[in-house]
């Protein structure tokens, strides 16, 4: 209001001082005269100003077609309309932001938005759960402080030519990050975050893959290959001497062979991602096979007994499901003292089936369990050696379970035994009723 009566009266007050002052100097008809120049100068002015507004408005489409009313009528008009467009386009924007702002909350990729000083100006929820962030309490706070880790802060000062960078152990914990910093608006910046730990878990199990194999066979060909040195460069051995080595060529050799075989099962397996057939097996006469390969093996030492508290068959595989409850049964009888027990049992009830291994051997300890189906993972490498196990036998029950849409269960204890329970959907269980439960 200050500056419109400004405006107004300052030129006002000019003009009446200057028309005072020719009248007294001229007489009153110049003093008219004065006044009407100056006025009329005001005039043309506001009028030409006026003009100038109607046609900027006239540039920004306001509106079309002709208007009634005089100059003044249609500015007005047009400044109505320019601000109800303003006011539109205002509320498209924030519904815009609404919708940006709801899809980055459903990104599975972090979004963090920073200033140039590495300060928080918003983040998605993905972006809380990987950097350990809180927006509503965290909004305005150095990104540094809450991930202190240098390496991350000299990546935010100084990001590579590509900006990517990869932070491991985030928070203490085993998560991977792959980050990503890009430039997003004027003094603003988007840091991006993917979490990479299955692919970096992955790459890991890879790695460890082919050093163990590359370490399972190098062990029986360097056994032979030395066996083989000594016959071609030395004197003729005598019977027994030869014998000896040819039979421990033999068993190295078998134990070659062993490992490609369980290598090929496991590659057949992992590259199916069918589910099983739905093919009834017998529960019964697999249980008596079952049973008849435990005792084999054990070769008297151990008791073993097996029992089928139902009738019911699994629908699946039955090459499959030989192989993982035959790993199984090989495990216990291997990991058991002579003496120790094994029962091998198959019961079902309304929800599922159950195949479980028994044993009172050696046990495991807790923190191996979470890692036992991993390929080549060895509690005890030296005595998995000694007992003829490869790694990968419960790899392959693993890999049969999901292809039998079922899951591995096991429980163990130090010194008490272990059970391996291998439990089947109700969708895979098939009604026998030519047959009654055996033990």
């Amino acid at each position: 209001m200050k500056a419109f009566l400004t405006y107004v009266l300052g030129p006002l007050l000019v003009i009446l001082s200057l028309s005072a002052l020719g009248s007294l100097a001229f007489g009153w008809v110049w003093g008219i005269v004065i006044l009407t120049v100056f006025m009329t100068a005001v005039v043309a002015r506001d009028s030409w100003q006026l003009l100038t507004l109607k046609r900027w408005l006239e540039r920004h489409h306001t509106e079309t077609g002709y208007q009634l009313g005089g100059t003044w009528n249609q500015v007005f008009s047009r400044l109505y309309r320019l601000e109800k467009h303003a006011d539109q386009t205002q509320h498209k924007l924030r519904e815009a932001l609404e919708r940006f702002q709801l899809a980055g909350a459903t990104l599975p990729s972090g979004v963090v938005i920073i200033d140039t000083s590495d300060r928080i100006i918003w983040c998605n929820p993905s972006a809380e759960t990987h950097l350990g962030i809180r927006l509503k309490q965290d909004r305005g706070q150095s990104l540094t402080y809450l991930v202190r880790r240098t390496d991350f802060a000299a990546f935010l000062q100084a990001p590579s030519a590509d900006g990517l960078f990869v932070l491991n152990r985030v928070r203490g914990s085993d998560l991977s990050l792959s980050l990503q910093l890009v430039p997003y608006s004027t003094g603003e910046r988007m840091l991006v975050s993917h979490d990479i730990t299955q692919i970096e878990r992955d790459e890991r199990i890879r790695r460890d893959f082919v050093a163990n194999v590359s370490h399972e066979l190098r062990t029986p060909l360097t056994v032979i290959g030395g066996f083989i040195e000594t016959m071609m460069d030395g004197d003729p051995l005598d019977p027994a001497t030869q014998t000896r080595v040819l039979t421990t060529m033999h068993a190295q050799a078998l134990r070659m062979q062993h490992l490609v075989e369980e290598l090929l099962t496991l590659s057949r397996l992992e590259s199916q991602h069918s589910p099983a057939p739905d093919i009834p097996v017998r529960m019964t006469p697999l249980m008596q096979q079952l049973l008849q390969m435990g005792r084999h093996l054990s070769n008297g030492q151990h008791d073993i007994d097996a029992t089928c508290t139902t009738a019911d068959d699994i629908l699946g595989s039955e090459p499959e499901l030989l192989s993982a409850f035959g790993n199984l049964v090989t495990n216990a009888v291997r990991y058991t003292p002579p003496g120790g027990k094994i029962r091998l049992l198959w019961h079902g009830d309304r929800n599922e089936g159950v195949f479980s291994v028994q044993d009172s051997g050696i046990g495991i300890a807790a923190e191996h369990l979470p890692r036992l189906t991993e390929r080549f993972y060895r509690v005890d490498r030296a005595r998995s050696r000694e007992t003829g196990g490869t790694g990968l036998g419960l790899a392959i029950v693993k890999q049969v379970a999901m292809h039998h849409d079922a899951k591995l269960e096991i429980s163990s204890e130090l010194g008490k035994g272990s059970t391996f329970s291998f439990r089947l959907p109700i969708a895979r269980i098939a009604t026998n009723l030519s047959e009654t439960p055996t033990e």
